[in-house]
């Protein structure tokens, strides 16, 4: 009994090992500076339309502080690997 224990905890550090190496792998293939410049460019491009201008400019200064911490909070998230299936907030 003993040694099928043993036997099976060496197993599952191995398997443990395998799935951090390959997290470590897909998070490293990441070009952090490209996915940077691409939201910035998504931001301005969003912010270029009249109508989005409007709209922040209503916005009282609380909501749109509490809306920047979400989005932080969410990306913060999926940099760390999690993603929730439902965004709220319309993100």
């Amino acid at each position: 009994m003993r040694q099928k224990l043993c036997r099976r905890l060496e197993d599952l550090e191995k398997i443990s090992a395998a799935v951090a190496a390959a997290q470590r792998a897909r998070t490293a293939s990441v070009d952090i500076e490209a996915l940077r410049e691409r939201i910035r460019a998504a931001a301005e491009a969003w912010h270029a339309v009249p109508e989005n201008q409007a709209l922040l400019a209503e916005q009282p200064p609380d909501f749109l502080y509490h809306r920047v911490q979400s989005l932080r909070a969410q990306l913060a998230e999926m940099a760390r690997g999690h993603s929730r299936s439902a965004h709220p907030g319309g993100y």
